[in-house]
Parts: C-alpha cells; structure tokens; sequence
C-alpha cells in the first residue's frame, strides 16, 4: 500500500490514520512514517491556507490535520509511542468532537462564549474507539501485543487544550 496524502488521510479511519499507509514496525518504517507525516503536514498548510482565503463569511473556517499527525511527527513516526501517550484517549475524545471545547454561540439569548465538558457517554465512545484502534494496530503488526494480564488504562487528560484568544469578538459583559 503505498503512503497516503492529505486528502487519504483525512478520510481515513482514526487507526489507519495513524499508519499513514506505511505498514510495518521499526527504525525504517517510522522513519518513512515521519518523511510522510512531514509531506501531509505541509499539504495540511497549504489546504488550511486555501480555506481561509476562500472563506467569505464573518466566521472563522477550522480546517483540522488528520487525526494525530502532529503527534506521529513529535514520536518520529513511532506510533507505539503514540498511543502509549498519556493523554491519547483524551486526544481520541477531542477527535471525536466530546471533548473541552468552547463554542461561541449565538442564539435568541445572544452571542456568548459557552464551555462543553465531556459526558460519561463521550468518554465511553472514547474508550471504545481507543481500545478499537489498540486492538487494530496490533492486528496488523504496526504495535506489539500486550502481555496477556497487562490491563489497558485509559487516561483522559485534556490534549494541550488552548482557549481561543485574540477573536475580535469579546464576551458580553
């Protein structure tokens, strides 16, 4: 299978997403990972680029990079190192548009900023899917088993969450 560009990526499931189309486990599979995760960024640029000097509402347009490729880029291509993050589950959360969020909402009450938490549905969708992308992974020989007995934690810290800052549009009060 050859590697993917922006466009496969982002269609991709989150598991497959995360190979970028390059099969196999090691110094020379991550190595051609990051080589593909860096050409998928620089598409992902160029894209979000397009979105923005297209875009002719007075919204800002939010073009995402396909699921983790920032994090492929800071492991090296390493997807064990990956998923074994701390935080990864909470990065499937976010992914999965559960996680902390701020939304400015404008409705017959006004415009205001408003704060989304997870649920405890959100978290066990995001569970499921994290255990499904585990177990996918290891199927096909990209991460290595678990010792049998070894239980799979799910750790649900915010991902890097940031508020948004410099809008333009101050909150109402």
């Amino acid at each position: 299978m050859p590697a993917m560009n922006f466009d496969q990526a982002m269609r991709a499931e989150r598991w497959h997403a995360l190979t970028l189309g390059i099969p196999g486990m090691g110094p020379g599979a991550d190595a051609s990972r990051l080589r593909t995760a860096r050409r998928v960024w620089q598409e992902y640029v160029a894209y979000s680029q397009r979105v923005y000097d297209s875009q002719i509402w007075t919204y800002d347009p939010d073009p995402r990079p396909s699921f983790c490729l920032y994090r492929i880029i800071e492991a090296s291509g390493n997807i064990q190192r990956v998923v074994d993050a701390p935080d990864f589950a909470g990065e499937v959360l976010r992914d999965m548009g559960r996680g902390y969020r701020e939304e400015i909402v404008s409705d017959e009450d006004g415009t205001r900023w408003e704060r989304f938490s997870p649920t405890i549905n959100g978290y066990r969708a995001a569970a499921r899917e994290t255990a499904h992308i585990r177990a996918q992974l290891q199927l096909r020989g990209l991460i290595p088993p678990r010792p049998r007995g070894q239980a799979v934690t799910f750790g649900f810290l915010p991902p890097r969450y940031e508020p948004p800052t410099a809008s333009g549009i101050e909150p109402p009060f």
